[in-house]
């Protein structure tokens, strides 16, 4: 069994070349002290944003934030474990890999655990080639047709059918194949009782589940008629942990690491129907409710989870409970409607895969998604039905330990349930001492009548800041061009805080995130970042034209008026002085054309 101590991990990575080996999956340009790339882990970008820095060992994407040396890289591009990244490395840069004895327990266990993997594979096969080669899948196949799958589709997903016998496949495998009980047993593909071994999926529609390196590891199987319970699903072995796996993960991964966003439904068929329609990004889970290393796994390549449960009562539920996980682990989160009653499934079957990511485009964000299921739950017009709505959104708001969030949804409630702000805020804060939470609650409520005496050219100045500052925050950097501002002056002082702490950042080679900003703002600022992220648009693409440029070109604007009132005043007292002001307007002036015809 490989021993993988601290020294020879250090050893193994100072002989790699970090650069040479991520320059053998994408192709890297010298950026000044890093290599830059588009980042491998999520969707095409403009400006590649995934660098590596040889001097430290290390690369970071400041898109997605993906990040690791050279053993994390191969676990996330080739979906390795720590283990076979290590051992791949080793053979990469032709070093041997330590040994240490094994102890009869633990070969006893790598056999077992080949064993089963061998036995699963079979298994797949053999109910595979039951649906597709012979007489007995005849009612499979009849099922899945009534499903609209086509023979693409099954074989993509290598689904089968399980004979009616109590024995058959324990007589094929034990006779045929030579494999022993024991290993059928603990497989989970047969089981005993009264001292007789049979086979526990009989007369099933059979979907095999896989892992993440492509192996079959147990299956889940559906009934021909009525009986009960009409999904059966392998009980856990060594090989398989249905906490940590997720359906269709395997067919799904691809998509997901390339768009950053997993689809979630509840059942097999939502998974399979969505990408026969070319939806390729959906999973499932295992036939429990979602699980926190189901979100954990999720968090390794995706940014955003959509959840599209069905919307009958226990799927709302299921719906809360599994964003409650999921936000837990950092991901963002949404929601997506298809109309009463109608599942991902027969949505997909009806309208077909376009309309279904129209769907998923409009989702609602989860924490909408769980104040107006509140609001049609509770009477918030009622001292008690608004005291129910307050304690959920209060829960789950602090669970999430999102100050940003928080602050900013206090707003939204207050002007949902026409309540006043200020209340809310102490309630939020009652709620949060009596639950032991340090999220911070500003007692401040926002002033804004100030916006009402501003010019409109102020109220587009801000608005423009406003969107840079938000490219930086969603991009977790400066754009390209932002030197052009260097004597820009902000009609916002939040905002030429804010900036000041970016350019802080940038200068210090870290990536502008939401932590590392918050880290850096006073209190009273924090409410003013939330209001920032939370309200309006999402950013721009092209910071330059959008920003960058209309910013200057108002700054140029108040320089010449400026400029131009000096020299009319020094026109008598000082000629010499009011010629160089003219000078000046008229440089200005260029400029100004000149950023007209960018």
């Amino acid at each position: 069994m490989a021993s993988f101590d601290n020294e020879f991990l250090q050893r193994l990575k100072d002989s790699i070349n970090l650069v040479d080996l991520i320059g053998s999956y994408v192709e890297l340009k010298k950026h000044g002290r890093y290599y830059m790339a588009s980042c491998p882990f999520h969707g095409p970008e403009r400006t590649p944003s995934f660098a590596v820095s040889p001097d430290k060992g290390f690369y970071y994407c400041f898109g997605c934030h993906a990040s690791g040396d050279a053993i994390t890289f191969l676990e996330k591009m080739e979906n390795l474990t720590f283990m076979e990244a290590v051992e791949k490395l080793a053979d990469y840069a032709h070093m041997e890999i330590p040994k240490e004895e094994e102890t009869a327990e633990q070969r006893a266990r790598a056999a077992m655990d080949q064993s089963l993997y061998e036995v699963t594979e079979l298994a797949g096969n053999y109910f595979h080639n039951c649906l597709t080669k012979t007489q007995m899948g005849k009612a499979g196949q009849a099922y899945f047709a009534k499903r609209h799958l086509t023979a693409e589709t099954i074989e993509k997903f290598k689904l089968g059918f399980a004979p009616p016998d109590w024995q058959k496949l324990f007589r094929d495998f034990t006779t045929k194949k030579n494999i022993s009980p024991k290993v059928l047993l603990t497989s989970g593909l047969c089981a005993e009782k009264n001292g007789r071994i049979y086979d526990v999926f009989r007369n099933r529609c059979m979907f095999p589940i896989w892992n993440l390196r492509g192996k079959i590891v147990a299956f889940g199987g559906r009934v021909m008629d009525d009986s009960k319970p009409k999904y059966l699903n392998s009980p856990e072995t060594p090989i398989f942990n249905k906490r940590r796996l997720l359906f269709a993960i395997y067919q799904a991964l691809p998509t997901i690491r390339a768009k950053r966003q997993a689809i979630m439904v509840e059942g097999y068929m939502d998974a399979i129907s969505l990408h026969a329609h070319g939806v390729t990004n959906a999973v499932a889970s295992l036939g429990t409710a979602f699980t926190i290393e189901q979100a954990r796994l999720l968090k390794k390549y995706a940014d955003e989870v959509v959840f599209s449960y069905d919307m009958d009562a226990a799927g709302q539920n299921a719906t809360k409970r599994a964003l409650q996980i999921a936000g837990s682990v950092g991901l963002k989160l949404r929601v997506v409607h298809l109309g009463e009653g109608k599942d991902p499934d027969e949505f997909v079957n009806l309208h077909g895969g376009d309309a279904y990511l129209e769907a998923v485009n409009q989702a609602e964000p989860a924490m909408d998604f769980l104040f107006h299921s509140l609001l049609k739950t509770y009477d918030s017009t009622t001292l008690d039905g608004q005291h129910h709505i307050l304690d959920e959104m209060f829960s789950i708001l602090l669970d999430a330990g999102d100050a940003f969030q928080l602050n900013s949804f206090i707003r939204k409630m207050a002007r949902a349930m026409h309540m006043d702000e200020g209340m809310i805020r102490s309630e939020a804060l009652v709620y949060a001492r009596k639950n032991k939470s340090n999220v911070y609650i500003s007692q401040k409520v926002p002033l804004e009548k100030e916006e009402v005496t501003l010019s409109p050219l102020t109220k587009k100045q801000r608005l423009l800041e406003a969107g840079l500052l938000k490219f930086c925050l969603h991009s977790h950097r400066l754009p390209e061009g932002v030197e052009e501002l260097v004597n820009y002056k902000f009609a916002d002082e939040f905002h030429k805080r804010l900036y000041a702490v970016f350019q802080d950042l940038s200068s210090a080679g870290i990536p502008i995130t939401r932590e590392a900003v918050e880290g850096k703002l006073e209190r009273e600022d924090i409410e003013k970042l939330a209001r920032l992220l939370m309200d309006g648009d999402q950013p721009g693409s092209i910071p330059k034209e959008e920003y960058i440029w209309p910013m200057k070109k108002i700054y140029l604007q108040e320089e010449y008026r400026i400029h131009t009132q000096k020299a009319q005043e020094l026109m008598n007292s000082d000629p010499e002085k009011a010629k160089e002001e003219q000078l000046l307007c008229i440089r200005l002036t260029k400029e100004i054309l000149n950023l007209g015809k960018r």
